[in-house]
């Protein structure tokens, strides 16, 4: 194999929303494995897993029909998801993973008060799962999947909506990134495949160096919204010996972040990054391999 097909989502503890963008009480998991089985992946992130059940289990079965999957997964924090007690990070494959020890991100050190009704309110502990696989001709590569605090959430006592592109929210990103760089150079990670829920507007303005690894975007510019709102917050980087091709969102309704997937290749001249917005429809059985219909690019050409 000298691809690697990687996956990744963020689930919501299986729940979808409605349209008044509050969670639904239905676990709709085999929605999002639906979804993920017409993305075929080799390797699947989940953030915001359910860790409590068998989730992670059933979403890698039903996105690797036929193979055996290898699971790893950390729950992180309290739920904000209704139905569910907690969430955390899921890696999955078939090939085998070896388990590095987990990163606990530090949280904001300023106060958080709920964006909407100025309540005070904890941070939700996050971080990232590091699982080291050898993937054939592809050779090793360290798959690094998870959440980043979602620091829009909050405000100030005085109403200011914090952010990553300024402020207290800009500095604590590139505190909390420059841990996260010293926690993976910690781990021996020098050829890795970054992704998830990254939670920021400007993830390339963090995550384009982490210690001593010099990432690339697999998105590209523009990059892709990867939330209804427009936003593109859920983001692949990967160590510059790797190239990300034929980069896909798939546009599943009803979900708050939508699946998304990329080639993994080593980095040897080949194609730029392409890539593809999907409607999931939930009505039929996914398809496998073959260009989807409707098909649009994005990235850069």
């Amino acid at each position: 194999m000298d691809e690697l097909r990687v996956a990744f989502a963020n689930v919501a503890g299986g729940r979808l929303v409605g349209p008044d963008r509050r969670y639904l009480a239905e676990d709709r998991t085999a929605d999002f494995g639906r979804a993920l089985a017409g993305l075929a992946p080799d390797v699947l992130i989940v953030t915001e897993l359910n860790c409590d059940g068998d989730q992670l289990e059933q979403l890698s079965a039903a996105a690797m029909p036929g193979r055996r999957a290898n699971v790893i997964r950390h729950a992180w924090s309290d739920s904000h998801v209704p139905g569910v007690d907690r969430l955390g990070v899921g890696i999955a494959s078939p090939y085998p993973l070896q388990e590095l020890p987990r990163i606990d991100l530090p949280n904001p050190s300023f106060e958080m008060l709920h964006w909407s009704t100025g309540d005070r309110l904890d941070w939700h502990e996050k971080g990232f799962l590091v699982a080291r696989g050898d993937f054939g001709p592809l050779g090793q590569v360290d798959i690094v999947g998870g959440q980043i605090c979602p620091v829009h959430m909050a405000r100030s006592a005085d109403g200011v909506e914090y952010s990553y592109a300024e402020g207290p929210g800009r500095a604590f990103g590139q505190e909390m990134t420059a841990y996260l760089g010293r926690e993976l150079a910690a781990r021996g990670v020098q050829r890795a495949v970054i992704a998830g829920d990254l939670n920021m507007p400007n993830p390339g303005d963090f995550f384009s160096r982490l210690g001593p690894l010099e990432l690339a975007d697999g998105f590209g510019e523009p990059a892709p919204a990867t939330t209804p709102d427009g936003r593109s917050i859920d983001r692949v980087f990967l160590t510059q010996d790797l190239l990300a091709r034929d980069a896909e969102v798939l546009r599943l309704p009803g979900a708050d972040h939508f699946p998304c997937a990329c080639r993994v290749t080593s980095r040897d001249g080949g194609r730029s990054p392409l890539g593809a917005i999907r409607e999931q429809d939930l009505t039929r059985p996914p398809t496998r391999p073959g260009p989807p219909a409707g098909r649009r690019t994005f990235g850069r050409g």
